[in-house]
């Protein structure tokens, strides 16, 4: 890889060494029934179909089949047993593996990919390259990588109305489903373009064309890598190694005689291609375990449809059929519901009537209306916690399950978290760089390989790379050395801020010191050792750049953040299973790296990252996992399935979600393919159809599984509001669970959480109530005490807002010091002092794109006093050409603001060429006493009248006028003429005299600009009003006062008098 000696050394030290545990099986205290006790004991002499619906113990059977075959006397090495997924697999071997005496050479348990590609690689010649399996993710990637060709070249001939598409994230994964169910059918490009004949389908034909290029495009590549391997497409894996047992007989017996025995579970998930090869190695003993009404595969080309077709021939051929209709998962309650969810499907099958035989004495099943994803997320979290407070239910027998991966996901997350339910979500729902802990690991990646410019278009990448755990910035840390560094800099210089902290992430030296800027620092440590082991290692991996960024980072403690995360997560808790979860994160990268290291040996690391940077799905990541801590799963019901829990929560049952009944490759007819070859209809109409039912099937299936995987409680949620309504699955299981409903249907209540911190609450609430009684309020009382004593620090008085002292009442500023007052901040202070005390230390935001865009348009109005010749249209130029400095929006966001600004200025313009007044100075700063308080600030313009008098003119940017009644008042206008009373601009003219002032708004909906004036002020009345100010502004308290303002007032949320920042004790 290029790397030295001491660095692969400083990699294996920094190892952890930990004792792995596996978890202990459980007991099996299994009493098999009679139908069961046929299947273990079948003869084998004939084929052996076993159907029955879910918790029939299928997979228990097989197991147990395959343990009673190997106590007989067969070979371990004999038994061949398939089924869909590695996790499944995983399972099924170490079942077997861990209850049997006898040892096996090979794996007893594989996927049927695993094997197919076994096959391959043993008929594959020794002079011949090496096949290695072309992943889904490097298959998308290829495919867009391709179709970018096509939008400039057209190679492919796609018709007019496509071609817009082409460069599109949707467009690609439609035309890669249109590829695999071809691919898994056994067609081939000449195929397709017959069928797009047959069936006018007319872009069929170009998908054909560009199929054709793809698979000779790989061909080159292969030819012509230094490292050539023979890649092989996943979806044609199958048809691969069929043709190769075609081509090697003497291989193809050798597998029959080495499999005497082959057992398949889930065989619903199969496919034509599945059932061919299941042909080629045909057995004697050779059982088939089912259950059609659970297919969650179709969308990868499983076909529940035509199992009946394969069990009719197998039967044919002498095969016995056996029905398991005896359920042992569910309650009575669940079994009915999924009988009842089972009878709206399509046809007839014997293994619906199942019979349940667990007895729980309190079986629960509830159908549930909330009023909002908060809601819904808070009713589970509560349900959860109150079955394992109460009962003793385990967090790891509950899950939630969702149709798909969106916000609802997140909401249940964290209300969970809240309620201090462990969670584990699952990770198969992200792609790798669309997951936030991989994000900013990748990001330095790239900026160290020069794949992102650090520039002013980058800074929202690079900003959130400040904000991430390895910046540990914040918006408020962030603006201040943003402003440290702009105060610091040379008088020539013009950056703007923003490329002052750009600028910062690569320099050595910067002009303030290195620690008032820890998290540029730390990004910039990483960036510099990144690059230096480029150089040092011109040919380095992609695996050795991440972990150089990986074993370095930081936080803002300066603690390492591999070291950090593994602490915590060895500590456990809702942290530690956090950490736990990155963790995984992590590793699932570098597992990726290494398997695309593997791949292309001579491959650049920029190579990898533009790979899965432009996935839309998670690669197959083949990584070693702990056994996990007792958690809540919160998953996909295509994960959920083959699984089981006490206690099963469906969320999210809403109406285009779940039954999501929009068309599936409708654009490119990936399910019309389908359907064509399944029913060999010939209408566009009557394949539609065909589709369109299949699709509602497809939905079905799912929610069966989905209500089958509870054992003893099943809660069904949905959100109910004007605009989100619950889905007609939702509304089928209501019926059955609460009957019909007359008027308007009830929503449930939120019961209070069952956490401390809500308790606490409710206690202090009943303590202060004036309605509570005297008992109550004593029960409340002792009940706050004892919890005290137990370290429930909420409920301890001295860490109560509101009930403590302040901390400190010594005063702002000392007596007699000066206070130091802005114009604008005593007209802050009179509309609110408290909202001038959280803003002075640290609450305001950032500057926006509006405070930006109103300090540029302030010194473009400037430019008029300097250079007096310019013309209106030589400073539009200037501004166009200085947006993208001002706004870093884009698109019509940014030139509707764009067009704003110019709107702003041309107001300004036709104002300053009308007026009849001479203009003296434009910024100018002054300084004024009064008593111990110092008014320092600077005015926009000073203008002079035709009778001597100074007008001061405040221009305002802002989309709303003052009024004129609040002008009379406006203190910041005020502050500005004492400065001329005083004297503070007698070098530009020794007049004295205050000629009124002017707020100029050029940024409201008028046409023009709207002047707001003010009368000349007594200055002396003034004064009093400045030193009642100051003493305000220097005392220990300071006061919230309602005003105009409070609706658009940033620190709201931190106001006693505002419903959002009351305290408990206030509510």
């Amino acid at each position: 890889m290029g790397l030295d000696k001491d660095l692969m050394t400083n990699r294996r030290s920094e190892a952890p060494k930990l004792e792995l545990l596996r978890k202990p099986l459980p007991e099996l205290n299994f009493s098999y029934s009679e139908k069961q006790s046929e299947v273990i004991s079948h003869s084998g002499k004939n084929p052996l179909i076993v159907l029955g619906g879910p918790g029939t113990g299928k997979t228990q059977t097989l197991i147990a089949q395959a343990l009673a075959k190997i106590d007989a006397g067969i070979d371990p090495n004999s038994i061949l047993i398939l089924t869909f997924g590695r996790d499944r697999a995983d399972y099924l071997r170490d079942e077997i593996s861990l209850r049997s005496p006898k040892t096996a050479n090979e794996p007893l348990a594989r996927t049927f990919h695993a094997l197919a590609f076994s096959i391959v690689r043993m008929a594959t010649p020794e002079d011949k390259p090496d096949p290695i399996l072309f992943s889904g993710s490097e298959q998308d990637s290829y495919i867009k990588q391709m179709l970018l060709t096509d939008s400039a070249d057209n190679l492919s001939g796609w018709p007019e109305e496509l071609k817009a598409a082409l460069p599109t994230r949707g467009f690609a994964k439609e035309l890669r489903d249109v590829l695999l169910r071809a691919t898994e059918r056994g067609l081939y490009p000449e195929k397709l373009s017959e069928y797009a004949k047959t069936y006018s389908e007319n872009y069929w034909s170009p998908i054909a064309k560009f199929w054709d290029r793809y698979i000779k495009s790989l061909v080159m590549r292969e030819e012509g890598a230094a490292d050539a391997k023979e890649r092989i497409d996943p979806s044609g894996l199958i048809i691969a190694a069929m043709l190769r047992l075609q081509d090697n007989p003497n291989l193809l017996s050798d597998l029959r005689a080495k499999y005497s025995v082959i057992m398949v579970d889930e065989f619903q998930e199969s496919d034509i291609s599945h059932r061919l090869l299941l042909s080629y190695l045909s057995s004697e003993d050779f059982t088939i375990f089912a259950d059609p009404d659970s297919t969650v595969g179709r969308f990868r080309g499983a076909d529940p449809e035509g199992l009946k077709s394969y069990f009719y021939t197998l039967k044919e051929k002498g095969a016995d059929e056996i029905f398991l209709l005896e359920n042992y998962r569910s309650s009575e309650a669940i079994v009915e519901l999924t009988k009842s969810v089972a009878m709206k499907f399509r046809g007839r099958n014997l293994v619906r009537d199942v019979t349940a035989l667990r007895k729980d004495e309190s079986p629960e099943v509830s159908v549930l209306r909330l009023q909002s994803q908060a809601d819904e997320a808070s009713y589970i979290a509560h349900a959860f916690r109150s079955a394992h407070l109460h009962n003793g239910v385990p967090w790891s027998e509950m899950a939630v399950i969702v149709r798909s991966p969106g916000p609802a996901v997140a909401a249940i997350r964290r209300a969970l978290f809240l309620s201090g339910v462990p969670t584990r979500v699952d990770t198969d729902v992200f792609s790798l760089a669309d997951n936030p802990v991989i994000k900013p690991f990748l990001t330095l990646a790239e900026i160290a390989l020069g794949a992102i410019e650090i520039n002013t278009e980058n800074y929202p990448l690079i900003e959130e790379l400040l904000f991430s755990e390895i910046g540990g910035a914040d918006p408020i840390s962030l603006r201040r050395i943003r402003q440290e560094l702009s105060r610091n800099r040379d008088e020539s210089d013009l950056r703007s801020a923003t490329e002052l902290i750009l600028d910062a992430i690569t320099d050595p030296i910067i002009s303030i010191p290195w620690e008032n800027a820890a998290p540029i620092k730390r990004i910039n440590d990483l960036l510099r050792r990144a690059k230096t082991l480029l150089r040092k290692h011109p040919k380095l991996s992609i695996s050795d750049l991440l972990w150089e960024i990986w074993s370095n980072a930081e936080n803002i403690e300066s603690e390492k953040i591999s070291k950090v995360w593994r602490s915590s997560a060895l500590r456990g808790g809702s942290r530690g299973g956090q950490a736990d979860r990155d963790l995984d994160t992590m590793l699932e990268l570098f597992e990726s790296a290494r398997r695309y290291v593997e791949r292309f040996p001579n491959s650049k690391p920029a190579e990898y990252i533009n790979q899965i940077r432009g996935e839309d799905i998670l690669g197959d990541t083949i990584t070693l996992q702990g056994q996990k801590a007792e958690l809540v799963a919160i998953l996909t019901v295509h994960s959920a399935k083959g699984r089981e829990w006490e206690i099963v929560a469906l969320a999210g049952m809403q109406d285009g979600i779940w039954p999501n009944l929009k068309a599936r490759g409708s654009l490119l007819g990936s399910d019309r393919l389908v359907e064509a070859l399944r029913s060999q209809s010939i209408s566009r109409a009557e394949l539609d159809e065909s589709a369109s039912q299949a699709l509602l099937e497809d939905e079905r299936r799912l929610l069966h599984v989905a209500v089958s995987r509870a054992k003893k409680s099943l809660f069904i949620t949905a959100i109910t509001r004007e605009d989100d309504e619950p889905s007609r699955f939702f509304e089928e299981l209501s019926e059955l669970v609460n009957g019909e409903i007359d008027g308007e249907p009830l929503v449930t209540q939120i019961p209070r959480p069952l956490t401390s911190s809500a308790l606490v609450a409710t206690l202090r609430r009943t303590l202060i109530s004036e309605f509570s009684s005297a008992p109550d309020r004593e029960l409340a009382a002792a009940l706050l005490a004892t919890l005290a004593k137990e370290n429930i620090s909420s409920a301890n008085p001295e860490n109560w807002l509101g009930y403590l002292a302040p901390s400190i009442d010594k005063p702002l500023i000392e007596p007699g010091d000066s206070v130091y007052v802005s114009p604008s901040s005593i007209q802050n202070f009179t509309e609110c002092g408290l909202k001038w005390f959280l803003e002075r230390n640290g609450s305001r935001d950032g500057d926006s794109t509006a405070q930006i865009l109103g300090s540029a348009l302030h010194a473009f109005a400037a430019l008029l006093h300097t250079n007096p010749e310019l013309t209106p249209a030589e400073l539009k130029t200037r501004l166009n050409d200085s947006w993208s400095l001002i706004d870093m929006n884009k698109g019509w966001v940014k030139d509707r603001e764009l067009a704003r600004a110019t709107d702003m200025l041309e107001k300004f313009f036709t104002w300053h060429f009308a007026s009849d007044r001479k203009l003296l100075a434009v910024e100018k700063e002054f300084s004024v006493t009064v008593g111990n308080a110092i008014i320092k600030g600077s005015v926009d313009r000073i203008e002079i009248t035709d009778s001597n008098e100074i007008v001061i003119v405040d221009l305002k940017t802002g989309k709303t006028a003052t009024s004129a009644k609040d002008t009379v008042d406006h203190k910041q206008l005020q502050a500005y003429q004492l400065a001329v009373i005083e004297g503070a601009f007698t070098e530009l003219n020794s007049n004295t005299t205050s000629g009124g002032a002017e707020l100029l708004f050029v940024g409201n909906n008028a046409k023009s600009a709207s002047v707001r004036s003010q009368e000349p002020i007594d200055g002396e009345v003034f004064k009093a009003e400045v030193a009642e100010v100051a003493i305000g502004m220097s005392g220990s308290r300071f006061s919230a006062t309602i005003n105009d303002q409070c609706e658009r007032c940033p620190v709201r949320k931190s106001c006693p008098i505002q419903s959002h920042g009351r305290t408990v004790v206030e509510q």
